[in-house]
């Protein structure tokens, strides 16, 4: 496994959930649903990278 990877998806992850947070914290619901599509999304490739 590439240990770069690994770390860079979760780095992704979390900035994407932060991110979330933000703009649902601002009103923004449907930008902070995509944010968390793409935490889902990376969380998935992360997956797939460790197995």
């Amino acid at each position: 496994m590439n240990m770069n990877l690994y770390q860079l998806l979760k780095n992704d992850i979390r900035a994407s959930i932060q991110l979330a947070r933000s703009y649902r914290l601002a009103g923004e619901r449907r930008l902070a649903v995509q944010f968390l599509n793409d935490a889902a999304e990376s969380r998935r490739e992360l997956l797939e990278v460790t197995q």
